[in-house]
């Protein structure tokens, strides 16, 4: 994968943090709640679906007018933990949880095509924070997929 996929397809929301070195369990729970959006992003109107407010200001940051969230689904994981998702054009999405402390989780996000392996991406996202994954093309847009992590 050449580095200008990797650029279209990563558009990281400013909840993103920098990797951290530490990995513990601080809070002693040792689960995460990773909720995954799977949102339409398209020119073709202007309307945001209201079970995206509280991410509307940082979805008028990608060059698309309207919003659909066409699925969304939780899980909740510990470490090394992995969840496979459906998303639209047959593509599946897979997030696994490498660590968490007090502050941050970090997650590996894996996307696989048709034509195999579109990204393979680790962040380190807030408590409770999310960040974006955007750039597969769909329909008349590009589908955008914000993901959580809540613990």
């Amino acid at each position: 994968m050449n580095r200008r996929n990797v650029l279209g397809w990563l558009a990281c929301a400013p909840l993103v943090l920098p990797l951290s070195a530490r990995s513990a369990w601080a809070d002693g729970s040792g689960k995460v709640r990773v909720k995954v959006r799977i949102v339409h992003a398209t020119n073709a109107h202007t309307q945001i679906d209201q079970r995206l407010s509280k991410m509307a200001r940082y979805l008028q940051n990608l060059r698309y007018s309207g919003f659909e969230l066409l699925a969304s689904e939780s899980t909740d994981l510990t470490k090394n933990g992995k969840r496979t998702f459906s998303i639209a054009g047959g593509r599946k999405m897979t997030v696994n949880l490498l660590s968490k402390d007090a502050k941050r989780a970090k997650l590996r996000v894996q996307i696989h095509g048709k034509r195999g392996k579109l990204l393979d991406t680790t962040v380190s996202v807030r408590r409770n924070g999310f960040f974006v994954v955007a750039g597969p093309r769909y329909k008349d847009g590009i589908l955008v997929l914000p993901i959580s992590a809540k613990y």
